[in-house]
């Protein structure tokens, strides 16, 4: 496999010196490896706030013995650092191993070598930085012109080209190369002392070419309409409400609410409301969700970049794939690393996931979405007397524990007699997760995907949530009235 010059010291001759230095003390080990490179453009009211770029090199050291890890990061890749830093995650996971009572091994693979260089018409590299402050600006320009009553502006452009190396004591060796760029619009209105803000961005993976789509170039405007509107916009009075979630609340709801509940390390920890749910039917039987973050998304959905959740393999170096979470309301699978699939007696299944390689790995989720069914918004619309149609997320708060969600909309509008009617804003809506997803009915058959990071134990990745349109009956609405 051919390398770049920087991860040429990945020889089959280093490989040999681990595998010695591991023999008779670890039960498996792993490498992560990155160079990687980045511009940061950002400016708030038409000022330049930060022009930056830079170069990283890190390197992550995993060790395992008997239920026991280690972990050690560094940012020197010189043979000697490596082989000094191995050396120490070995102690770590002998010392790991005799404080834990929790003893298991990791599950033998097959290894893989594979080389994954992402296809793109717009090398981010290539782009220079003069072309990408253009676009920032164009942004700040078209949000600071659209109303007198925009007030403040902040337009965020970054990408990054990651070029990784995988290695393993099962033989493994993944070389991928990563472009990720990701585009941000906020917008503050202000009117008679009352401020309104509305948030939109673009994300995936590709070249400079994901700017050039409609939904990038439209996403300042749409942020200032938003934020000029709610200022006219009037909160709900709190109750029970059927409602309609749109693409980007539902596939909120998907990943937030219910998406955590499945990842297999709550489930140990007794923190999961899905413990032991495994074959049990928790939800309608119209109710289908799948976590996918395959590459090839992007194509499906006739753009020319790749989702902004997905990836070719985890960082432990397992294949992406298609994991059924519920199907027909019966819930099918858990989400895996290579630690609770071990401890679970399960197959992992590409959800080993970290911020960087100086992190370590958690189970994380990448592009979870509700399946359409055959339902048009506007007979889902029609059927409604007394209702609120929901649009996207700004905040919430869940607890995969008990079930227990509470998001606020970023905007709204009242459903009256079977017709959208007026915009409102601060509506917010509570339940119970399992709840929700027995209460649906109506599925739409316009699938969307939004994208967004995920925090989870200190670190931040990317990930997409989606689905259609969903119609849920009595659902506890809040408001500032």
């Amino acid at each position: 496999m051919d390398l770049i010059d920087e991860l040429k010291i990945f020889d089959d001759n280093l490989i040999k010196r681990l595998d010695e230095l591991s023999r008779n003390k670890l039960d498996y080990w792993d490498i992560r490896t990155a160079i990687k490179t980045g511009v940061t453009v950002e400016f708030t009211d038409n000022k330049s706030k930060e022009l930056s770029t830079y170069q990283k090199e890190s390197c992550g050291i995993r060790t395992f013995y008997n239920g026991g890890w280690g972990f050690f990061s560094l940012e020197d890749i010189s043979r000697k650092s490596i082989e000094l830093g191995f050396e120490k995650a070995i102690k770590l996971a002998i010392l790991s191993e005799s404080q834990t009572n929790m003893n298991y091994k990791i599950k033998e693979r097959d290894p893989i070598t594979f080389k994954f260089e992402l296809e793109t018409k717009k090398d981010l590299e290539n782009v220079d930085i003069s072309e990408k402050i253009e676009l920032v600006k164009n942004h700040e320009d078209i949000a600071n012109q659209y109303d007198s009553q925009i007030k403040n502006t902040h337009s965020l452009y970054y990408d990054s080209i990651s070029k990784n190396l995988f290695l393993n004591s099962f033989g493994s060796k993944i070389y991928q190369k990563e472009p990720i760029s990701r585009l941000f619009c906020v917008v503050y209105a202000q009117k008679n002392g009352l401020i309104q803000k509305s948030v939109n961005s673009i994300g995936g993976l590709g070249g400079f070419e994901l700017h050039d789509t409609k939904k990038a170039k439209n996403i300042s405007f749409k942020s200032a309409k938003e934020a000029i509107e709610l200022l006219d916009a009037k909160s709900p009075k709190g109750g029970k409400f059927t409602i309609i979630m749109d693409p980007e609340l539902t596939g909120t709801f998907i990943h937030e609410a219910f998406g955590h509940a499945v990842e297999a390390d709550h489930i140990l920890n007794k923190e999961s409301i899905l413990e032991g749910k495994i074959g049990e039917k928790v939800a309608l039987e119209e109710v289908t969700i799948t976590d996918d973050p395959r590459i090839g998304s992007g194509k499906k959905n006739n753009l020319p970049y790749e989702l902004f959740g997905s990836y070719m393999f985890d960082d432990e170096g397992v294949p992406s794939q298609k994991t059924k979470i519920i199907e027909n309301g019966i819930l099918k699978n858990y989400l895996h690393s290579l630690e609770t699939a071990s401890r679970m007696n399960e197959s992992p299944n590409g959800h080993g996931r970290a911020s960087s390689v100086s992190s370590y790995p958690q189970v994380r989720m990448g592009i979870t979405v509700l399946s359409p069914e055959d339902w048009k918004l506007e007979d889902m619309i029609e059927e409604i007397d007394d209702g609120i149609f929901c649009e996207a997320f700004q905040y919430g708060y869940t607890d995969p524990a008990s079930g227990n969600f509470q998001f606020k909309c970023k905007l709204s509008y009242r459903i009256e007699h079977g017709e959208k009617t007026k915009m409102m804003r601060d509506v917010s809506l509570s339940g119970m997760t399992l709840e929700i997803l027995n209460k649906i009915t109506a599925i739409g058959k316009e699938l969307d995907y939004s994208d967004g990071i995920c925090g989870k134990g200190g670190q931040r990745v990317r990930v997409c949530d989606g689905g259609p349109f969903v119609r849920v009956k009595d659902v506890t609405i809040g408001g500032l009235n």
